[in-house]
């Protein structure tokens, strides 16, 4: 059966709709002289919040949001509109849990030379409990060959 993971990331949903709003409040520094009174403020500042919330979801959805799709025999990770990287696992030969310089976790996957890592933290997915559902399945499928 396949699972498929893809939780809102709050902090990147931010970063895209702060990145839309700045651009935004730095056109409103221009365009300031031009309008006057308490209301036109009150109004571009709605506008603005509105506009930025709406843009920067689909931002956030185009760039950030990932999708992690996995069953017994590979993996399917896609994040954003950037081309989905999937893996069998019958391809890997080790697993491990490896912790970035921010303090994330991933687990890691060992193929020949090359590893691959699937973001755990970024998944919301508990990292220890995965690696071992992950070594099963790689251990599985390596019995299989």
């Amino acid at each position: 059966m396949s699972q498929t993971f893809s939780p809102l990331q709050l902090y990147n949903l931010f970063k895209s709709c702060m990145i839309i709003f700045l651009l935004q409040a730095l056109a409103y520094v221009f365009l300031a002289p031009l309008m006057s009174g308490p209301l036109a403020g009150f109004l571009i500042l709605s506008l603005n919040v509105l506009v930025s919330v709406f843009v920067g979801w689909r931002l956030y959805k185009r760039m950030y949001h990932m999708i992690f799709t996995y069953d017994k025999n590979g993996f399917a990770l896609k994040k954003g509109n950037s081309e989905e990287t999937s893996g069998k696992w019958k391809e890997f030969s080790k697993v491990s849990l490896v912790r970035s310089e921010q303090g994330d976790f991933s687990v890691r996957l060992y193929r020949d030379t090359e590893s691959f890592d699937l973001p755990t933290y970024k998944l919301k997915l508990n990292p220890f409990d995965f690696r071992l559902e992950v070594m099963q399945l790689v251990s599985a499928s390596r019995d299989k060959r």
